[in-house]
């Protein structure tokens, strides 16, 4: 018996092409925005949640590195292109959550990708560390209170990671939603053979 199927790939592969698109977008809007929290990796939360809801909400794991990899090229003129090391937080972040997702038990529990978002943000406290905004004061710069701003991007990340989370359950559940009606509704649709 044949039985006619609508493909529901298409509509997968567009809204992962979207979700990179505005991931992009909104990583590279927030770069040049400057909120006066005062606390070392508040910008985090912005980007990083992006980051962590694509990898999330993606079947393609390499997606989340596409998204970091034009998002540290996009930013690269708005950090200056003598400080590479600055817009690379992106791109190693996205290269961590992907080394994250390939684990076999990362696969089976999704939501541990989200709590990883954690030490995964002392990418950007490293970045700023050996960047070369740093120069020569670096040493007095990284001894003073280094521990208060690891724990500071510790805790943001962390809160990134369950923002991403609560994202990721938003979107899925909006596709399953908007699909509900058109692919698996068996009263409307019932398998007929040609």
């Amino acid at each position: 018996m044949t039985v006619i199927q609508r493909p529901a790939a298409g509509l997968a592969a567009v809204r992962e092409a979207a979700l990179s698109v505005v991931a992009i977008a909104v990583i590279i809007a927030s770069t040049d925005i400057r909120i006066p929290v005062g606390l070392p990796g508040h910008r985090g939360l912005v980007w990083l949640t992006v980051l962590v809801a694509v990898a999330l909400v993606t079947p393609r794991r390499g997606a989340v590195l596409a998204v970091g990899a034009a998002s540290s090229i996009a930013s690269l003129p708005m950090h200056g292109l003598g400080d590479p090391l600055w817009s690379g937080r992106y791109v190693a972040a996205a290269a961590l959550l992907y080394a994250a997702g390939s684990l076999p038990v990362v696969w089976r529990r999704r939501w541990l990708l989200a709590l990883a978002a954690a030490p995964i943000h002392l990418v950007a406290l490293a970045s700023s560390l050996f960047s070369w905004h740093a120069g020569s004061g670096m040493s007095a710069w990284a001894s003073n209170g280094m521990l208060e701003r690891a724990g500071w991007h510790l805790v943001f990340g962390c809160v990134a990671g369950l923002l991403a989370w609560v994202v990721a359950l938003g979107l899925d559940r909006a596709a399953s939603a908007s699909t509900a009606g058109l692919f698996s509704d068996r009263s409307r649709y019932e398998e007929r053979p040609l």
